[in-house]
């Protein structure tokens, strides 16, 4: 698909939120501004950076950006409820500032959502990278059958999905619970939503080996909230006692992890590691190349 923009595909808006994200942040608009859908616009919500992230969003001189700064520090989940209502696009789409789009990301994204009109919001697969950009493996992703599949897993890798502008209108991202925030949307909206998964992966994820225990350990906090307060959960007081310990036996887990020094093993668990006969990981790093 060439530059010039055929107002018969349907406007996307691209959403990222950032905070602090000089180091990765060209690499991740590059991405977005090669992509071989052109009909977008990139909203880009700064957090109150404290380092040259707004300096690095206004080198680029293209009019689809639209940057918004106000030097206030409210939170992810702020930020992205600002980019759902600004928003012109049909579908709106997830990006993190420290990720690498794959260039046919949102064409192949939007032409699914296009030919699967009943499909609420798409993910995919990502190739999970470190700070170096280098490779580290593969994550799949599937969204859950059942509300209680949905409790023990989530439905997405956050920064891959793509839906329908409305949809992300209708159900926005509660401002309390940042860190899980993403865990609380696809709940509340399991049961009257169609989701979907391109098992093909899109997106570099960033994933550092250095494992963030208290980032993992505030996520579990606020996961535990949302079942405290769930409203399923509420009439199985079993299922409800099973799922806060399944958690809090996660947080012990986290800390033996942090304390014996098995980052890379515990990163291993998470990602595919790469394996010749059925990943291709050269065809990505060559693409990832391109950007880093």
């Amino acid at each position: 698909m060439d530059k010039t923009v055929d107002r018969n595909i349907p406007l996307v808006s691209i959403g990222i939120p950032v905070y602090n994200a000089e180091k990765f942040l060209d690499s991740a608009l590059k991405s977005v501004l090669s992509q071989t859908y052109t009909n977008f616009e990139l909203i880009i919500t700064d957090d109150g950076s404290t380092d040259n992230s707004v300096k690095c969003v206004e080198k680029f001189r293209d009019p689809r950006i639209i940057l918004l700064s106000d030097g206030k520090n409210k939170g992810i989940s702020y930020r992205l409820n600002q980019q759902i209502s600004l928003a012109n696009g049909k579908y709106f789409i997830r990006m993190d500032a420290d990720d690498i789009m794959f260039k046919d990301r949102v064409e192949k994204q939007v032409a699914f959502l296009e030919n699967n009109p009943d499909v609420d919001v798409i993910g995919s697969s990502a190739v999970i990278i470190d700070d170096e950009n280098q490779i580290i493996g593969l994550r799949n992703s599937s969204p859950p059958l059942t509300y209680e599949e949905a409790l023990k897993t989530g439905a997405f890798i956050h920064p891959t999905v793509a839906g329908k502008t409305a949809w992300f209108s209708k159900f926005s991202y509660k401002e309390d619970l940042i860190g899980a925030e993403d865990f609380d949307l696809w709940l509340t909206s399991h049961q009257s939503s169609v989701f979907k998964t391109l098992h093909e992966p899109l997106l570099f994820y960033r994933d550092p080996l250095t494992f963030k225990l208290a980032t993992y350990l505030f996520r579990l906090k606020q996961q535990r909230k949302i079942f405290r307060s769930d409203k399923y959960l509420r009439g199985k007081p079993v299922l409800k006692l099973k799922t806060i310990l399944s958690s809090y036996i996660k947080s012990i887990v986290a800390r033996i992890i942090f304390f014996f020094g098995l980052d890379d093993k515990y990163i291993a668990i998470r990602n595919k590691q790469p394996r010749r006969n059925n990943v291709d990981f050269t065809r990505f790093q060559k693409e990832l190349d391109t950007f880093a």
